[in-house]
């Protein structure tokens, strides 16, 4: 009989053996996993780690970190979800299935609205989970995009973390984002998480005003010879598109490929401004669930007063158009998806989607 349950701290070194196999050995990839999630998949986060128990074998997986986004000043409780697999041995079961569900169930009743999911195969779609947000994804390329240089502006490459503290001091000040201690970074910059397979490490670029003050940074690895991909940015917007030029013309790269979330209209804008125009998309391969609509509801609540200016607010989802209310995978989309979004008429259309940070960033689980 398969058993469904939170992992134990001496779970972690079977699931390791579990996800390494799944998603690295089995494709002749080294066993990474440890290394790339050690905030993640450890000792430490072994209550959060879901497994499917046979005969004391480990057979299948879900790991759960759960984390805080700062959305322009207010706090919402939600959890990211990465790592699932089940076993070949015992795929077609359903097993996978019952532990998502045992999931959900648990993280609903800790008072999390919403968790975050790498991934969108079907497991997920068939049971309420959707694409989110929106991203563009620009390409710059040398020859055809330059900026403007900036007196007494300099700046830093590096591809170890001895600026993680500057970094940190950056990404605090972003309006949308994880709520992320000083602590973890160094340690997520050299993890490489969001890499598959992993490099070797990933390059920092900062950029600095007069007496150190950080002004803006790009974190990002070299996809292939001379393609740049940007996987974080933070910062002053005219900074970070002063330091990509600094990529493409000091540093020897033919092209930076950045993709900026749709909220973010003022890089948007500049880059736009420079002729350049990004394809749009849902967030990458990101799916979002809510679980618990009663503390989501109130979380968010802040967020939206502060943006209404038209009619009567509404004081509970059941106030939420086209009875979004009564679908979890509706509801989602009237939140926070912002590609294809159909109009809903004002005054929803002002304040909806509501943002969340960029999940393939450094936190990716």
């Amino acid at each position: 009989m398969v058993d469904f349950r939170p992992a134990r701290p001496e779970d972690v070194e079977q699931i390791l053996e579990l996800v390494n196999y799944v998603f690295r050995t089995s494709s002749g990839l080294e066993p990474t996993m440890g290394r790339q999630f050690p905030t993640f998949i450890c000792v430490e986060n072994a209550p959060n780690l879901y497994v499917a128990v046979d005969d004391g074998r480990i057979v299948a997986h879900i790991g759960i970190k759960k984390n805080t986004a700062v959305v322009y000043g207010h706090k919402v409780s939600m959890a990211n979800m990465g790592a699932v697999c089940t076993h070949p041995d015992y795929q077609g079961r359903g097993i996978g299935t019952r532990l998502l569900h045992e999931v959900f169930r648990s993280l609903g009743e800790e008072g999390i609205g919403l968790v975050s999911i790498s991934g969108t195969r079907g497991l997920y779609k068939r049971n309420s989970c959707v694409e989110i947000g929106e991203a563009f994804t620009f390409v710059l390329e040398k020859g055809k995009f330059s900026c403007e240089n900036f007196e007494g502006i300099r700046y830093h490459i590096s591809e170890d973390a001895d600026r993680a503290d500057v970094l940190f001091d950056i990404y605090k000040r972003e309006p949308v984002r994880y709520q992320r201690t000083k602590r973890e970074f160094p340690m997520l910059l050299e993890a490489v998480p969001m890499v598959h397979p992993p490099v070797p490490a990933l390059t920092a670029a900062v950029a600095f005003a007069e007496e150190n003050v950080g002004l803006a940074y790009l974190i990002g690895y070299e996809r292939k010879p001379g393609a740049f991909k940007v996987v974080e940015y933070a910062g002053e917007r005219m900074v970070v598109v002063w330091l990509i030029d600094k990529l493409l013309h000091d540093r020897e790269m033919e092209q930076v490929i950045l993709e900026v979330p749709a909220y973010d209209r003022g890089l948007v804008s500049i880059l736009n401004s420079a002729g350049l125009n990004g394809v749009s998309s849902y967030y990458p391969g990101t799916t979002l669930r809510i679980v618990n609509k009663e503390s989501l509801w109130k979380e968010i609540y802040p967020i939206i007063e502060e943006a209404w200016d038209e009619g009567v607010l509404p004081s509970s989802l059941a106030e939420l158009p086209n009875r979004v209310v009564d679908d979890a995978a509706k509801l989602a989309e009237f939140l926070f998806t912002g590609f294809n979004r159909p109009s809903y008429g004002q005054p929803w259309d002002q304040v909806f989607p509501l943002p969340l940070p960029w999940p393939n960033g450094l936190n990716y689980i």
